[in-house]
């Protein structure tokens, strides 16, 4: 068994009743490979009964979704404890606060029997991850399609065929292929809307649609952070991050994405602010070219609309769809 103390910025620190590691999400997955390959001798009746005692990896609860996900793909057995035992058990032996002491602690209390909540790729919230990721994936393809479609048609032209000998350009198999993408992508949608937590209906930004409420939900929950900074944090919303790069990207172009949406559809609150930060970002640095400008209008347009997330998310707490 492996006990794994996470966090959103750095490393995971894990521990194995033997050595404390930082390592990786993808080291940390390889090893655990790496150690499944060791007991494919067992029978399957006795491999079923060791891992049901001793769990492959243990994580306390709040962790991100995305690394649930992966050591679930990964086919790693992984049970949540919960983070209060953690905090409980080291404040009353007074434990000094590190990611190893709290790996240390997480290993002990569950070779002591703490109730431990398994995880499995049944759950909502892995399905919920799973499809999403499906999603980006068939978006990404049929993105490509269509610029492979454009280029074609630049290079070749759009000429249909009327005699036999006649240089023709059939551009059906990018039709196909991109009229097969996209009804994947509508059903994933479709499967989606029934997992993901509730769209908020009462929390009105005009650009904000089901897709990038979703992306937003499976990628960056405020629920899953302890508080507004390391939520901005990890959304790249701040100044620290985007200077050393520690932030996660795909969550920076969802809200980029949703700064888009504010802007087309014109909302009447977002736009005021998108406005105002321009006219002090021009103020502030009149060398700054009118698309320097309007990025950085942008990225604090962004951290306005994580904050308004972030608050909704936790004054209403709702949980995923049934």
């Amino acid at each position: 068994m492996i006990a794994v103390d996470w966090s959103h910025t750095k490393e995971l620190a894990t521990y194995d009743g033997k050595k404390v590691r930082t390592e990786t999400q993808k080291s940390l997955i390889e090893r655990l490979k790496k150690d499944k390959g060791t007991t494919e001798g067992e029978s399957e009746e006795g491999l079923k009964s060791t891992i049901a005692m001793h769990p492959s990896v243990v994580i306390e609860q709040g962790c991100p979704m995305s690394l649930l996900y992966n050591l679930a793909k990964a086919g790693v057995n992984v049970s949540l404890i919960d983070n209060k035992a953690t905090e409980h058990h080291r404040t009353k032996h007074g434990i000094p606060k590190s990611d190893e002491n709290d790996a240390k602690i997480i290993w002990e209390l569950a070779n002591q029997g703490v109730k431990l909540s398994p995880v499995t790729m049944d759950d909502k919230i892995i399905k919920l991850h799973d499809l999403y990721h499906q999603f980006c994936r068939y978006q990404k393809a049929r993105v490509a399609m269509e610029n492979m479609k454009k280029a074609h048609i630049r290079h070749f032209g759009e000429r249909e065929s009327t005699e036999a000998s006649e240089l023709s350009s059939d551009l059906s198999p990018y039709d196909d292929s991109i009229a097969a993408l996209k009804l994947r992508e509508k059903s994933l949608v479709k499967e989606l809307n029934g997992l993901a937590p509730i769209f908020p209906k009462t929390m009105p930004i005009r650009g904000l649609g089901a897709r990038t409420w979703i992306g937003i939900m499976v990628t960056a929950d405020p629920l899953n952070f302890k508080c507004l900074s390391s939520y901005l944090r990890f959304c790249g919303l701040t100044a620290d991050v985007m200077n050393n790069n520690k932030y996660n990207r795909h969550a920076k172009m969802l809200y980029h994405i949703l700064s888009e949406g504010i802007l087309k559809q014109n909302d009447a609150e977002f736009r005021a602010i998108y406005d105002k930060c321009k006219d002090d970002i021009i103020k502030k640095y009149p060398d700054y070219s009118k698309l320097h400008v309007h990025n950085a209008a942008m990225n604090r347009t962004a951290t306005f609309l994580a904050k308004r997330i972030y608050q909704y998310r936790n004054e209403t707490g709702n949980e995923f769809v049934v």
